[in-house]
């Protein structure tokens, strides 16, 4: 009877645990569109790989220009990631700073838009590297999303 019960014991420990997160998000962007012809992307700071393919996305997909004349450059001046300990977990802290210029020559007319955003994620209890990980790429998702948005906005 022990030997069962052990058994039942070690293969119970041994079943695979269903995880707490869901996979790393990707965001539904909007589409933004200017009156200009041409567009630029300036990076000013050092990016991690997944907010910089992410700003690539979104600037190719989701940032359309339709005039005749002008040109608009977004430039990313600042981003900052700080990881910190809290209460039983972690919280990872993004944001960043972003300049948009938008230049139309017939009309002697060009327009700034200056901003900042940020956002975070936590993570408590007893967590995996691989969810750790995903809080971070879900809260820099999360960051491109509010860049978008802010823009948008703006505009």
């Amino acid at each position: 009877m022990q030997i069962f019960l052990l058994f039942f014991i070690i293969l119970i420990s041994c079943s695979p645990v269903d995880s707490k997160l869901e996979s790393v998000s990707l965001p539904q962007y909007e589409v933004i569109s200017f009156d200009a012809v041409e567009k630029e992307f300036i990076i000013n700071t050092e990016l991690p790989k997944n907010v910089a393919s992410q700003l690539k996305y979104w600037l190719s997909e989701k940032v359309k220009i339709s005039g005749y004349e002008g040109s608009l450059i977004i430039t990313i001046d600042r981003y900052e990631e700080i990881v910190s300990n809290i209460e039983d977990g972690k919280r990872v802290d993004a944001s960043l700073s972003f300049k948009a210029i938008i230049n139309t020559p017939s009309l002697s007319k060009t327009q700034t838009i200056e901003g900042s955003v940020s956002s975070y994620g936590t993570l408590t209890g007893i967590f995996s590297l691989a969810e750790f990980d995903t809080i971070i790429k879900n809260t820099q998702s999360d960051l491109i999303l509010r860049l978008s948005r802010d823009l948008k906005s703006k505009i």
